[in-house]
């Protein structure tokens, strides 16, 4: 059984670092099984088909980021403000989408192809992460330190868009990951118009 279960994560590190490579239509089960060191016909062990698969990334991939955004949240404890809350979600957020999770990174970047019912249940799974969001938005706006005149529903869904979007161009050059962080909490905190 612990071999089958060692297979079953190879297979599904090789599917993560596949679909953030290449996207969803670039994702090939020969070179996802070529990664994980077998054959494509051995997934099929595994996996009953490609759209299997994926979502299993997807689900794996919302549970990762979530579990490491919390956690670096959380050990702050109760006497950090909302918005140092909200600016360590979202440093946490793009340096784990650039420092190498293929899992998350392959959410953000497949979301939007997946077929309609794989996204609905990865829109499901996704609600504990949003609603995070959500109470870390309101606490800000409710302590003063955030424009209460916005919608929070708004905010969250264009501060997530963005966020996830980095994994999509982001390229090792002049900016490393802590540095992009830095400036994506500080645009989001601060605001880009200067007052």
């Amino acid at each position: 059984m612990a071999e089958r279960d060692q297979s079953r994560t190879r297979i599904l590190d090789a599917a993560a670092a596949t679909l953030r490579a290449r996207g969803l239509a670039g994702a090939r089960l020969s070179e996802i099984a070529k990664i994980a060191g077998m054959l494509a016909p051995s997934l099929y062990h595994h996996f009953g088909s490609k759209d299997e698969l994926v979502e299993e990334v997807m689900m794996e991939g919302i549970y990762h980021n979530t579990r490491h955004i919390v956690s670096h949240v959380e050990v702050l404890g109760s006497g950090a403000s909302p918005i140092q809350r909200l600016e360590t979600a979202i440093r946490s957020h793009i340096d784990f989408l650039l420092t190498g999770d293929d899992y998350s990174s392959a959410v953000a970047r497949v979301f939007d192809d997946l077929p309609d019912d794989m996204k609905k249940r990865v829109v499901a799974a996704y609600s504990g992460f949003d609603n995070y969001w959500r109470d870390l938005i309101v606490a800000a706006q409710k302590d003063g330190s955030a424009d209460a005149d916005l919608d929070p529903t708004v905010v969250r869904k264009f501060l997530i868009a963005m966020l996830n979007s980095s994994s999509s161009w982001y390229r090792p050059g002049k900016l490393g990951p802590a540095q992009i962080a830095e400036q994506a909490a500080r645009m989001v905190i601060s605001g880009f118009a200067a007052r």
